[in-house]
């Protein structure tokens, strides 16, 4: 099925506030979950939950929409755990806008699809973090920082990857995605019958 994204001239004064208070809705959501990483409730255990985060929103929007709110996931990533500024963002905003490609074009929403995606951008995500952070610099018992740290958080944040999906997918029907972000072309338009 062939569709675009609506123009902002083409979307009426409720659907562009749908869209306002989806966007501030995300935002606020990576927010807490900085917040949440930070703290560092869960240990040696604790999530990265701004990756499903990230991935999630991606297979809901376009290339561009995607891209930002990956970096801005990614920045917030770095800052979290102190990485390089833009390591993370770099990986994640990649990651993100095939997401996206591959759910306009390939594949479907769905939470198989998502868990997926998901595991691998967490694989390149975290084994970008040991190849730059621990082998490159040749640190000193790089394999316990692996078994210790990498691991735990990778298998962490891929086990509550589906709660996040629930989460923005719950955002997404409630505030009408379909209405709101999708131009259907001719007569693949759903619900839509022929007039005589």
């Amino acid at each position: 099925m062939r569709y675009s994204t609506m123009k902002r001239e083409e979307l009426s004064r409720t659907e562009r506030r749908y869209r306002f208070a989806k966007y501030m809705i995300f935002i606020s959501l990576a927010v807490f979950f900085y917040v949440l990483m930070r703290i560092g409730v869960f240990g040696a255990w604790q999530p990265v939950f701004l990756i499903p985060l990230a991935v999630s929103f991606s297979m809901y929007r376009d290339e561009l929409a995607s891209c930002v709110f990956a970096l801005f996931c990614g920045y917030m990533t770095d800052i979290a755990y102190g990485f390089i500024f833009g390591f993370s963002a770099v990986w994640l905003m990649a990651v993100c806008v095939l997401v996206s490609v591959l759910v306009r074009n390939l594949i479907r929403v769905n939470i198989v699809n998502f868990l997926i995606l998901t595991a691998a951008a967490v694989f390149i995500e975290f084994s970008m973090d040991y190849l730059f952070n621990v082998v490159i610099w040749n640190v000193h018992r790089g394999d316990v920082i692996l078994t210790a740290s990498i691991v735990p958080t990778a298998v962490a944040t891929t086990v509550a990857a589906p709660a996040v999906y629930l989460l923005v997918s719950m955002i997404e029907r409630r505030l009408g995605r379909n209405g709101a972000d999708v131009v259907y072309y001719e007569s693949e338009q759903p619900g839509q019958e022929e007039d005589d």
